[in-house]
């Protein structure tokens, strides 16, 4: 099972939400169509940003993304047809062509398999800084291996952390996802925290990050506009 937090820009005008409402309306057909693709699960996000707004959208897929995006452009479902002319005209992303660049890269996930239940979800973005992408990956890989990071993130009734790289034109782009009982309410716990483990999280964050992010502040304008698990039966996520 593969997990991917993927980023697109809203275009000036335009809606995110008109793709969510229109999935959701067609909850039958939204399911044949993310089974064909071998998603079992998505979770879509707007970021509202001085920048503009980004749709930010969280998969669990039995494969990768990039093929997943190939058979809906080649699919003969009406809802995919729809969806990614939909897509073009909102985020204005092409789906019918192969991804430019370097695909999405999910640094190593964090998953509390002490935990059974689904949580409540939250993605975000955040540009990198320039250069600083190795760094970043580094450092993550390294944090999600200690036992520190899992003390950290069940204090705060978390109990799934995802990253992802995301390549764009524009410059490398990170996509988060968050899971638990209450994953604002973490964040905004994380944020206030002045433990050792998270303050260094912190400021390692800062070296990866412009200046204009802070992490010791809750990300704010995040909404939620989809959630799979509400409308459709996907699957439920395999062990690792």
């Amino acid at each position: 099972m593969q997990s991917t937090v993927m980023v697109f820009p809203v275009l000036p005008g335009k809606d995110a939400r008109t793709i969510a409402d229109e999935l959701r309306s067609r909850p039958r057909e939204y399911e044949e169509s993310r089974r064909r693709l071998g998603i079992t699960m998505e979770r879509v996000y707007v970021q509202h940003t001085p920048m503009g707004d980004y749709t930010v959208v969280y998969f669990e897929s039995t494969g990768d993304m990039g093929e997943s995006f190939a058979k809906v452009a080649a699919s003969d479902l009406e809802i995919d047809r729809w969806f990614v002319e939909a897509v073009k005209e909102i985020h204005g992303a092409d789906l019918t062509k192969p991804m430019e660049g370097k695909p999405p890269e999910t640094v190593r996930p964090w998953i509390d398999r002490n935990v059974s239940e689904r949580g409540r979800g939250m993605a975000f973005c955040a540009p990198l800084r320039p250069g600083a992408t190795e760094r970043a990956r580094e450092f993550l890989d390294d944090a999600y291996a200690r036992p520190e990071f899992a003390e950290s993130r069940r204090s705060l009734d978390v109990n799934a952390e995802v990253v992802t790289i995301n390549y764009t034109p524009d410059g490398d782009v990170a996509g988060g996802y968050i899971e638990g009982k209450d994953p604002y309410a973490g964040n905004r716990g994380f944020a206030a925290s002045q433990k050792p483990f998270d303050l260094w999280f912190k400021e390692q964050l800062g070296n990866v990050f412009p200046d204009t992010i802070d992490f010791s502040k809750p990300i704010e304008g995040i909404e939620e506009i989809l959630d799979s698990t509400t409308i459709a039966d996907l699957g439920m996520r395999a062990a690792a």
